[in-house]
């Protein structure tokens, strides 16, 4: 009965708000992919990523990723469902004084857009993934990744643990979620195609400041400015019909077994007030991997990366020096 409430509710808001249609590309590469921001043609598609570090401006020309600071280590950096490179923002500057930071949109996210494969599967996702890496020229890096950000690091380390010297997880997605309670229901329904038809016109915005507002542990902190990235970047041609397709791709079936094999340094970041992945999914990510160390932030909620920049992107860099080896510069 909450079910088809809930699809009523969506209908009804389609009628009385009127269509909401998607937002010309253009003018949304103009305003959130002006530079630092490079586009790279991979897999019938434009992927929006940065490319920053030290001594040196954001990457914006055309040479090859591979001559980008030779000697500097990596990081990658991976947003979360339904947000972008942006949300990294605050990690990005005290990052690049030391390490060659790179961050992308996901496919089906931000301006990168849908896949034309349709396929949203995490294993699907990883290989998007490596094939980015090696066409950005990234050899050997660290990886952070957030909610579904932090799923696609771990499996990307578990398949090449070669290449990842360090990881960082955020809140991640991984372990056997329960879908079955009532503030899962919009999730279940978007794994139908009717309701995935139907957000391809909804209205966003007060949808997606409510998420927002649901995510932060403190919802005062949601501005006006946060709430436009995240609804006009919802509303890039594709990305509501994407939404309904990598929801229909979910599954519990995560390799989250093997995570007991990875022996990688690995940092956890855990919101305190995150009631969408609650903290004990954070310990039991620190009871599995052996060379773990878990960071609870008592105030904070599923995207704390995004929320307190300052205190969580301090001990990535504290961690990251450690693991790699790096001497304290004194630059944050």
């Amino acid at each position: 009965m909450k079910s088809w409430a809930w699809l009523l509710g969506l209908i009804s808001a389609v009628i009385l708000a009127g269509c909401q249609t998607d937002l010309p590309l253009a003018d949304l590469k103009s305003h959130y992919g002006a530079p630092p921001s490079r586009f790279l043609p991979m897999d019938g598609i434009e992927v929006h990523w940065r490319d920053e570090g030290p001594d040196r401006t954001a990457r914006t020309d055309h040479t090859a990723a591979s001559e980008a600071m030779p000697d500097a280590p990596a990081i990658l950096l991976l947003h979360g469902t339904g947000a972008s490179l942006h949300t990294w923002d605050g990690w990005a500057g005290p990052l690049s004084a030391q390490w060659r930071v790179v961050r992308l949109d996901l496919p089906g996210f931000g301006l990168t857009g849908p896949h034309p494969s349709g396929d949203y599967s995490p294993a699907a996702t990883v290989d998007f993934l490596e094939r980015f890496v090696n066409a950005a020229g990234l050899g050997r890096f660290a990886i952070a990744g957030n909610s579904l950000g932090g799923l696609v690091a771990w499996r990307f380390a578990l398949r090449h643990p070669d290449r990842v010297t360090a990881l960082i997880l955020i809140d991640s997605a991984g372990y056997p979620a329960d879908l079955s309670g009532p503030g899962t229901v919009g999730l279940r329904l978007a794994r139908t195609p009717v309701v995935s038809e139907l957000m391809r016109w909804a209205p966003v915005r007060a949808g997606v400041r409510n998420s927002l507002e649901g995510v932060y542990g403190s919802p005062e902190k949601v501005t006006p400015d946060l709430v436009d990235r995240y609804s006009d970047l919802l509303r890039r041609p594709g990305n509501r019909v994407a939404m309904g397709e990598r929801a229909r791709s979910m599954s519990n079936n995560t390799q989250w077994e093997q995570i007991q094999t990875i022996r990688i340094p690995t940092l956890i970041q855990w919101g305190g007030r995150d009631e969408w992945i609650p903290p004990v999914q954070g310990e039991r990510f620190k009871r599995d991997i052996a060379n773990s160390t878990l960071i609870v932030y008592p105030g904070l909620g599923h995207v704390p990366m995004e929320e307190d920049p300052q205190a969580t992107v301090a001990d990535a860099i504290a961690f990251l020096r450690k693991a790699s080896g790096l001497r304290d510069s004194g630059r944050n």
